[in-house]
């Protein structure tokens, strides 16, 4: 009852990422929503399709575009947190490195997840307890446990060589996260204490760790908060060993 209650989550999910890949379709603007800084007009419409699909499953939701909201009666409703479009302004300067990220939270934390990389038509999912895929093959990460021979990704400028082999910028921490889910690089690292919310991130590191990587807040922070207002610091790899070794160097 549990898996198919999951499996129809990330069905829906599914739909609210089309929904949003017409929106990318069809946008001409990518100015500024002038409702605040670094927000696009194209996040709002993202937004409002995803929403759309969302209340029509019955769910509450958490977005960065428009906080927690859901359709009447929805108060007692499982939330699904959301980022219609993590990398807005890699999309809107042509950079194919952006996607959807949807996660349900249930009492036990993160429970369904789906990221699509619309650039690439990638499509990541999990289920708690059943494993990660990326377009339905079963994923795992490169099992790297020395920093000198890793490649990490960062959001954000670090403030020293922290003996990489090498390291890369990509501009959207949920198919970042993804990266590591899936063996492309051998961890990830915010550099800012506050650097996230939670919908940048929550999808994403339940792929993670269903693919047998490991997550870890900075501070040793909760990392499933439903509050839009907290900030987050998360950090990811392939093993323990390399985890623990990007965190030595970031915490200095």
């Amino acid at each position: 009852m549990i898996e198919s209650r999951l499996t129809r989550a990330i069905a829906t999910f599914d739909l609210a990422a089309d929904a949003v890949a017409g929106v990318l379709r069809a946008t001409t603007d990518w100015g500024g929503s002038g409702l605040r800084e670094g927000q696009y007009a194209v996040d709002l419409d993202a937004d409002a399709a995803c929403l759309d699909v969302l209340y029509g499953a019955g769910f509450r939701v958490l977005s960065e575009e428009s906080g927690v909201t859901g359709p009447s009666g929805s108060e007692s409703a499982p939330i699904v947190v959301v980022d219609p479009l993590d990398g807005s302004t890699n999309a809107s300067r042509g950079v194919p490195w952006f996607g959807t990220a949807l996660c349900l939270v249930d009492d036990d934390g993160p429970a369904a997840s789906l990221v699509v990389n619309h650039a690439t038509g990638e499509r990541f999912t999990a289920v708690r307890d059943a494993g990660a895929q990326r377009d339905d093959e079963p994923i795992a990460p490169s099992g790297a446990t020395e920093m000198s021979a890793a490649i990490i990704g960062v959001s954000g400028l670090p403030t020293h060589h922290y003996g990489w082999a090498q390291f890369r910028a990509l501009g959207a921490s949920a198919p970042d996260l993804c990266a590591v889910a899936c063996g492309v690089i051998d961890a990830w690292c915010d550099m800012y204490d506050d650097g996230h919310g939670v919908w940048d991130y929550l999808a994403s590191v339940l792929i993670v760790a269903e693919a047998g990587g490991v997550v870890a807040e900075v501070n040793d922070r909760e990392l499933c908060v439903l509050d839009p207002t907290e900030r987050r610091a998360p950090v990811a790899a392939a093993t323990p060993e390399l985890l623990a070794a990007v965190l030595e160097q970031r915490r200095q």
